[in-house]
């Protein structure tokens, strides 16, 4: 079976990108990956012509990731948007999903809404080269934000809760092994580290968590490329007129 290929973005800046990258370096899947970096001369930043030219050639949608797959007929087939990623990926790899089906529904939910939601949080800009104290970015820890926040880290709190009581079975995940909820989460981790709301969290097995999977393989991987990054892209910076730099 040939390889498939997984568009993404810059890493510094494409949480989105992560989510379906994270899944597929942790469970080792052969892929090759296309970065398609923006933030240069030729093309300056995103949401601009230039870009949408560019992006073009992940897919249909324009957006990353997508990852393009060979179907027997030989046909090329492409799945984008994160979720919908990790979800073809589940049909090889079940354990992406817990085998509970009662479990699977909620993790499926969360997911969705992590997809969809916490649109507060996200007001603090993906960049992992950032590394802010808090005062920086305090006026956007509005009620909204710290509500978005508490409301992941008490689900970390709750899941983690329950997988540590399985020792033997227990690798650190949310529901012990890596699953798609994982990956999923996985930005929200440089976010809590880029802009210090460590301090935020009141729970002790959700902060524990953040630090497991800022040490997993990949997250170091992902945040080693990252920081090698020189493109700058204004319009996802916290501060244009003074970018994060490593």
């Amino acid at each position: 079976m040939a390889v498939p290929t997984l568009y993404i973005l810059n890493r510094n800046y494409s949480s989105w990108s992560l989510r379906a990258w994270f899944a597929i370096r942790t469970l080792s899947i052969p892929v090759n990956v296309i970065p398609l970096i923006v933030g240069n001369k030729e093309i300056p930043d995103i949401r601009t012509k230039e870009s949408d030219i560019f992006l073009a050639q992940a897919g249909g949608s324009g957006k990353v990731p997508s990852l393009h797959v060979r179907k027997p007929n030989g046909e090329t087939h492409v799945v984008f948007e994160s979720l919908a990623i990790l979800e073809f990926l589940a049909e090889d790899h079940p354990s992406l999903w817990p085998a509970d089906k009662f479990e699977r529904a909620y993790a499926r939910s969360l997911a969705s809404e992590m997809a969809t939601g916490f649109g507060h949080l996200r007001n603090f800009c993906f960049i992992v080269k950032a590394d802010y104290p808090f005062k920086v970015a305090e006026h956007l820890y509005t009620p909204a934000a710290e509500k978005d926040l508490l409301r992941i880290t008490g689900v970390w709190e709750e899941l983690r809760s329950k997988a540590v009581q399985n020792k033997e079975t227990d690798k650190g995940f949310l529901f012990g092994h890596l699953t798609a909820l994982d990956s999923m989460y996985s930005p929200i981790i440089f976010r809590i580290r880029s802009y210090k709301l460590q301090d935020k969290i009141p729970f002790p097995l959700a902060k524990a968590y953040i630090e497991h999977m800022f040490n997993t393989p990949a997250l170091q991987e992902w945040t080693k490329a990252a920081l090698a990054e020189t493109e700058i892209l204004p319009s996802c910076e916290m501060f244009p007129e003074n970018p994060a730099q490593a």
